[in-house]
């Protein structure tokens, strides 16, 4: 037996899993994702320094305007000087336009390439992965989320950087024109920075928890809404909107906090930077009834002082940004460092030719969820080329998890699978998963149309094809008379259509996929006796010269296979064809008595 290779590491539960919080992105990393958009964000911030450099000049231009109007009394400068003042704000607002165009058109490329990035790595992630999330917060992830990021990078940062470049222009302006003067401004950096410091910890836990928040009310509305007619059927509507009600109170909890906590970080940073303003009006009053200061020049030192105090706040909002920033893409960064438990090997090996030599030895499999219980139990079976086995056995018997392990969802945690002698951890995915065609019980159908979903198994395949695959499968009578033919759209999930369409839609689906191996979870007991005769049929055609492994929750759909196979608590207890089985086995009896006894009844 080929030794176990190392397991990938497993995906780890969310923090609105219960877990711990994703740990804090490095900074490096953070602005990593900035990097494929340099250049426009650099000529965005070149952008910025010039407007930082001409907006200083404004308030200078504005002090002559009081002093030519006041001090002079000289209409024609006057003139002059807000002519030129117009100029600068006419150059200010081109400015601003090809600012504004270019980061939001660099964040609109960025969160789509973060979109992409993220979804294509999710599909990458195996089946364990979705067993412990929810849709909801995943879609969270992947919305409000990538939106805090983008917003960061290419409105807050920027807004930070020209507030900086403003805020050391200015100072160096003012320090040049009133040394004393300036000093009395600055007084109210340092309290407005331990501000920051404090409620940009507060403000990075608490938008933290409103998204994961966010993601338990999406989720629970998702379930929901996905199971509509389960829940008017059962007249569960009341308890589901009371379930929802209370995950809004909890949202809504969060945000009222959160709101208090902004609110108050805001309110401060406010009144210390009018404080300041105040302040520096009451020094430059007493400086000019002294004759130090003239009029405009005491209009232009208040004008640099409000743009030092707008400085000042964007910056102390910039801090809670950033802080906020630092939780969302932790949380993007703790699904992209995900690793699938099921991946290729390095030394993976292509098939080329498959026969269809299936085969499980001394199998073991437990799922993470419940590592003590073994779904799989000490499993030896071997299924040759072209046989047809059926598998049998009470619900929980480990059939599902059989199928699981085939298709390599999961990785058996002893022993080992085979196809034509190669362990399934050794073979690459692309060529096991094309080498199977899969019919599931529960058919799932995209919103598109029926040409769509065949094409989900053979995306390049003629549309001649499409339609022999139907005809083989006995859906072409049912799709021609269709308005719209291939063309019809079958809505989510396929609920435009009928069971018994639906399943040999994806019949047909595999008839286009021609796989050498066939995995069938019966679906024909739930059906009328119309529509499972024309599944039947369909099948039987589709199983021909395939290896072919039924889920048979009828026994009289199993007795038509090669082998029966019976499982019970995951292990294999009965092999053979129904009239060993019949005579060996008191479970096989049994069932075959109560099904016989329902039947008749």
């Amino acid at each position: 037996m080929a030794a176990d290779p190392p397991a990938a590491p497993s995906p780890r539960p969310a923090a609105g899993d219960g877990q711990a919080a994703p740990a804090p992105v490095p900074a490096r990393r953070l602005f990593g994702l900035a990097r494929p958009y340099l250049r426009p964000l650099l000529a965005a911030t070149l952008l910025m320094v010039a407007g930082s450099a001409i907006g200083l000049l404004a308030p200078a231009v504005a002090g002559r305007v009081v002093d030519a109007a006041l001090v002079d009394a000289d209409p024609a400068r006057l003139n002059r000087v807000v002519l030129t003042l117009l100029v600068l704000f006419a150059i200010l607002g081109g400015i601003a336009y090809l600012e504004h165009v270019l980061l939001r058109q660099t964040g609109a490329r960025l969160l789509l390439d973060l979109r992409q990035r993220l979804f294509d790595h999710l599909m990458s992630l195996s089946p364990e992965f979705y067993e412990i999330r929810s849709s909801g917060e995943l879609l969270s992830r992947m919305g409000s989320d990538l939106t805090v990021v983008q917003q960061a990078i290419t409105h807050q940062i920027p807004n930070g950087i020209q507030a900086v470049l403003r805020f050391a222009g200015t100072l160096i302006v003012l320090l040049v024109l009133q040394t004393r003067l300036t000093l009395v401004a600055l007084s109210v950096v340092p309290p407005v920075a331990l501000v920051a410091v404090y409620y940009g910890r507060r403000i990075e836990r608490l938008a933290r928890g409103e998204r994961d928040t966010t993601a338990a009310a999406g989720a629970r509305a998702e379930e929901s809404l996905g199971g509509i007619r389960t829940v008017q059927a059962f007249q569960h509507e009341d308890g589901e909107r009371a379930a929802y009600a209370e995950r809004l109170r909890a949202l809504l909890d969060v945000q009222l906090r959160n709101a208090r906590v902004e609110g108050a970080f805001a309110g401060l940073v406010q009144f210390a930077a009018f404080s300041a303003f105040a302040v520096v009006l009451w020094y430059g009053g007493r400086l000019m009834l002294t004759g130090a200061l003239t009029p405009g020049q005491l209009t232009s030192f208040l004008l640099y002082t409000f743009s030092i105090a707008v400085s000042v706040g964007t910056l102390g909002a910039l801090y809670a940004a950033f802080r906020e920033l630092r939780g969302a893409s932790a949380r993007i960064f703790e699904l992209l460092d995900t690793r699938s438990s099921i991946e290729d090997a390095p030394d993976a090996i292509g098939l080329p030719e498959v026969r269809g030599d299936l085969g499980l030895r001394g199998v073991r499999f437990s799922y993470p969820s419940d590592p003590t219980r073994f779904a799989l139990d000490g499993v030896t079976l071997r299924i040759r080329p072209g046989e047809v086995v059926g598998l049998v056995g009470p619900s929980g018997s480990g059939k599902s998890t059989l199928f699981s392990l085939l298709l390599r969802f999961h990785d058996p945690t002893v022993g080992e699978v085979t196809l034509d002698g190669h362990d399934l951890r050794r073979i690459r995915l692309q060529d096991l998963r094309g080498a199977i065609g899969l019919v599931p019980q529960e058919i799932f159908l995209f919103s598109g149309s029926i040409e769509d979903n065949l094409r989900v198994g053979a995306p390049e395949a003629r549309r001649d094809a499409l339609i022999e695959a139907l005809q083989r499968a006995g859906a072409w009578e049912f799709v021609e008379r269709l308005p719209a033919g291939m063309d019809s759209l079958v809505g989510p999930r396929g609920v435009r259509l009928s069971a018994g369409q639906r399943q040999r839609l994806a019949i047909a689906r595999a008839f286009l996929r021609d796989p050498r191996i066939l995995l069938l979870d019966e679906a024909t007991s739930s059906l009328d006796p119309d529509s499972e005769q024309r599944v039947q049929e369909a099948l039987e055609t589709l199983m021909r010269g395939r290896t072919t492994v039924v889920i048979a929750h009828r026994l009289a759909t199993a007795r038509k296979a090669d082998r029966i196979v019976l499982l019970e608590r995951g292990r294999v207890v009965g092999e053979g064809d129904h009239d060993t089985l019949y005579e060996q086995s008191e479970l096989y009896r049994r069932y075959w008595t109560l099904q016989s006894l329902s039947a008749e009844a």
